[in-house]
């Protein structure tokens, strides 16, 4: 499998983001923005479980959301919206959109999975960065699931149960059982007893709660796909819907439990149980080797689509998942500001950025969202939170935030696994 950054493709690169009047210098020392690629999370959305699930983990009346289930809200893409709006004021300035008006056609570039919550998500992408101006998301209208975003789902490879139980062992999952085992108790007091259907279904008394039930790993659908069943992984999800209700309404989530303190000691068992196998060596590779591949040819121009080597931005929208697994395979850790760590809130973004500077191109690393006083203040007022991303396995390029190219190179190939990639 051979790809990279060619000369003519560089070329092709810096001649259309050369300032008017000019091409772009390459001896000086001052660093200069070629490209951007993004991962973006789609935005808030009502829960993906059904109106089942949610009844058997609580008695109580869950709320009724605007959308069907797990689709992106109006405000979900509002919110969308005014965060990259901001964003555009920084590549204005950076020089990848114009000072003003609209951008040339093909200056961006938005490629979303095929659901309503990422589809939507990236129209509200397109109205912050370019509003009114006619650009339109990519996507895959043929093929269920998309494989670029559900490649494992889609068929092109399968996971090793023995090699993903080696990584995720039951010791593991105990101690994550215990360390979490304080925020576990809050959200099932919050949640209050399972129905009794949940109950008997696991052999528990009456008045169960979903803390009650051991968790086990799970590998279904001919091993491609995995989860935690039980307590992780239903406090996991229940502490995400909490996340959403708070970012969807004015007032405290969780039937008026979770506020903004409630909700950041929650978190922390979402990430943390999510990051245990998403960022699981085997399933990141199975799952994100294939989008990988696609964001580093979008970064070096050989990317099968010419609009998207054309493009300067290029945003890439799918799911927390996809976000996980990419930071998995490329070592990368953040947390944003009132966030647990490698919290992947609604709507935010790894941000991939290419860049020359005294003749070498660099590669550059960032986390961006929004707060989660943002997220719930009905006016969506607050500064996007951009968090600079330190790369372990780069040159000492200020203090590691800031690889080579080739370096980037090495990397993905390093961790692709080329059985779950499509032929290019």
């Amino acid at each position: 499998m051979k790809w990279g950054l060619s000369i003519l493709a560089l070329c092709a690169l810096l001649a259309a983001t050369a300032p008017e009047g000019g091409a772009a210098e390459q001896g000086g020392g001052d660093a200069k923005l070629l490209k951007m690629v993004v991962l973006s999370r789609h935005g808030v959305r009502s829960p993906t479980q059904s109106s089942e699930t949610l009844g058997s983990w609580s008695r109580k009346d869950w709320p009724e959301w605007p959308v069907k289930r797990g689709e992106l809200t109006p405000r979900g893409a509002k919110l969308v919206t005014a965060m990259w709006e901001q964003e555009a004021a920084f590549l204005r300035e950076a020089g990848l959109l114009p000072s003003k008006g609209c951008p040339e056609a093909g200056t961006i570039a938005v490629r979303a999975d095929r659901d309503q919550r990422t589809r939507v998500t990236g129209e509200a992408v397109l109205e912050g960065l370019a509003p009114g101006c006619g650009f339109k998301p990519i996507v895959n209208e043929t093929d269920h699931p998309d494989p670029l975003f559900h490649p494992l789902e889609a068929g092109y490879c399968a996971l090793d149960p023995s090699v993903v139980r080696k990584e995720i062992p039951v010791g593991a999952i105990e101690g994550l059982e215990q360390s979490l085992s304080g925020p576990i108790g809050e959200l099932a007091a919050i949640l209050g007893p399972a129905s009794p259907e949940f109950c008997r279904k696991h052999q528990l008394p009456e008045g169960c709660t979903v803390a009650d039930v051991p968790t086990r790993l799970t590998l279904a659908k001919d091993n491609r796909t995995v989860h935690l069943d039980g307590k992780l992984g239903t406090a996991s999800s229940a502490a995400e819907i909490m996340l959403l209700e708070y970012g969807q309404w004015d007032h405290p989530a969780g039937w008026g439990a979770v506020d903004k303190g409630a909700l950041q000691r929650l978190l922390p068992v979402h990430s943390t149980v999510f990051d245990a196998v998403n960022r699981a060596p085997s399933v990141a590779a199975g799952r994100g080797s294939e989008l990988l591949l696609d964001m580093a040819n979008a970064l070096t121009g050989r990317y099968a689509d010419p609009a998207v080597n054309k493009a300067k931005v290029v945003v890439f929208v799918g799911h927390d998942t996809n976000i996980a697994n990419i930071g998995g395979m490329l070592g990368l850790h953040w947390q944003l500001p009132g966030y647990a760590p490698d919290e992947i809130p609604p709507a935010s973004a790894l941000v991939l950025t290419l860049w020359l500077q005294n003749d070498v191109y660099q590669l550059r690393a960032r986390m961006i969202g929004q707060s989660l006083d943002t997220l719930h203040d009905p006016a969506m007022k607050g500064e996007v939170l951009r968090q600079d991303i330190e790369v372990p396995w780069c040159g000492p390029y200020e203090d590691g935030k800031n690889c080579t190219l080739t370096d980037f190179e090495l990397r993905v190939r390093d961790v692709l696994r080329p059985e779950c990639v499509r032929e290019r």
